[in-house]
Parts: structure tokens; sequence; C-alpha cells
């Protein structure tokens, strides 16, 4: 036969029920949330108001450097970049040697502020072919963060500035400016094209290259900038952009002519086409 015990620990009173139990912890519990809570909101006030006014020096760094400033000269075009490795890292690697004082890439440089980048695209599918970088890494549209916001702001006002400053140069066709930025780009680090609005280039070779320089596949900036705030990204993919891009008819942006899918006959036309076209949405706004 078990012989079994029961051991009962002393009590100095009647039993305890399990909630007074949990009353008697309730209070050090409490103490500690709100000592860790405020430990952390002190951390997250500090942090935000250290991230306000450096967006705030970042401001008037801009409105410093584009004050009173123009644009010098649109130098020509020096043709595309050399890259290692894969072609879609051209430009995460222009930034590389750029800020590493490459003096090689003074020809492709446009214009530059210490927030963004001008260079021009290497192979432009348009007489004038622009690209804006900014500094800060961003590989594409959806890695962009509400955190982005405020250099968002900045690169539209930039963006703005330029578009003001390129019109009426030498080498400009005179068909007008337009900007945006691809909704599912080929190349990493993101990139605001400004471009001139013929679309007619040597190096516009095929259907995909002239439709990708159209809305919905191009979109502007102040969208970006909106779909951000309201968070309602497209999540969209190369390969249903290229479906999509198949489907659609291949027409004139200036006078509405329809070739069908006939490249070839629409860039005979481009070549010849004297309607003004009209710019697909206004300049990004200043912020």
């Amino acid at each position: 036969k078990h012989l079994t015990c029961t051991i009962v620990a002393p009590q100095s009173g009647p039993p305890r029920k399990p909630l007074q139990c949990f009353m008697r912890l309730k209070q050090p519990l409490a103490v500690f949330v709100a000592v860790y809570a405020g430990r952390f909101w002190t951390f997250s006030l500090g942090l935000y108001k250290d991230m306000g006014a450096a967006n705030a020096d970042a401001d008037a760094a801009l409105s410093r450097t584009l004050d009173g400033a123009s644009l010098k000269a649109l130098v020509p075009n020096a043709g595309p970049l050399n890259c290692r490795g894969n072609w879609t890292l051209v430009l995460e690697q222009a930034l590389d040697r750029i800020e590493a004082g490459d003096k090689t890439l003074d020809p492709h440089v446009v214009h530059q502020t210490e927030e963004f980048v001008t260079i021009h695209d290497g192979y432009p599918k348009a007489a004038v072919h622009l690209l804006v970088l900014p500094r800060a890494r961003v590989a594409a549209l959806e890695k962009l963060t509400r955190e982005h916001l405020p250099m968002l702001m900045r690169l539209s006002s930039y963006v703005a500035w330029l578009l003001q400053q390129v019109e009426g140069r030498p080498g400009d066709p005179g068909v007008g400016w337009i900007h945006g930025v691809h909704s599912v780009p080929s190349l990493k680090q993101l990139h605001v094209h400004v471009m001139t609005l013929d679309l007619n280039s040597p190096c516009m070779k095929n259907a995909k290259h002239f439709s990708s320089f159209l809305p919905p596949f191009l979109v502007s900036l102040d969208s970006v900038i909106r779909a951000l705030q309201d968070g309602v990204f497209a999540d969209r993919s190369l390969k249903k952009l290229e479906e999509d891009m198949k489907k659609r008819s291949l027409c004139c942006h200036r006078c509405g002519a329809d070739f069908g899918r006939g490249f070839a006959q629409l860039k005979r036309h481009l070549s010849a086409c004297a309607t003004s076209p009209e710019p697909f949405w206004p300049s990004p706004r200043t912020q």
C-alpha cells in the first residue's frame, strides 16, 4: 500500500482567493509597466524630435540650394554608364561612385544637391531624358514607407525646380516636358524620369519601351506621395505589367492616332507628328 501525504503551508489568516492574489501582484506590475512605458515613450519622442529636426534641416538645406539658383547648362548626354555585374544595379553603383568622388562620372551629372543627383539616362527614350535619384538608398517603390514622405516631398520640390530650369535650354526640342516614376521599374534605386515629350529617339526601339513611358505604367510623383500617405500602394508584378502592355494598342500620345500593334508605323509617325503634346499631369507640387 502507498502512503499519500499532503503538506499544507501554514497561513496567517483565512485562505486567499485567486483574485486577491492577483490584486496583490497588480500594483507592482502596474509600476513596472508604467516605468518602462515611460522610458519607451521618452525614447520614441526623442527619436521623433530628432527626425523632425533632421527633416527641418534638410528642408532648409534644399531651400538654400535652390533659392535663386539656376541650371548653368544642360550638358550633352555622355552615353551609358559602366556597370559591374547585373545591369539592374547601374544606378546604385553610380551613386556609390559619385559619393566616392569618382570624377569619371562628372560628364553624366547634370545637377546635384546634398540629397539628390540628376544624371542623363544612358539609353534615352526622348531627345532629352534625365533621371533624378535620391542619395538615400531606396530600391523601389514598394520599399517606401511613411518615414520617406519628407524626403519625397523635397524630391517633389526639386523635380519641379528642375522642370522649370530645363525648359527652353539649348537642346530642348520645344515639345514640353514630363516627369514620372515607373510603377514597376527595371532598375534598382528609386528614380524619377524627367524627359521631353517627343518620346522619340534611337533608343526607343520597341512597343514595350514606348508604353512604359505612358500612363498607367508611368505615374506622377504626386500620386506616389498620395498613395503612401493613404497606404494604398498597388501591388504590381513586372510579368503582369508586360502582359498588360502587349494587349494595348499603340497610340500617338500627341494626336491620338491608333497604330494597333504596329510599332514601326508609330515610330515613323512620331518623327513627323506636328501636334503639340499635352503633359500627362501637372508639374509636381512644391512643398
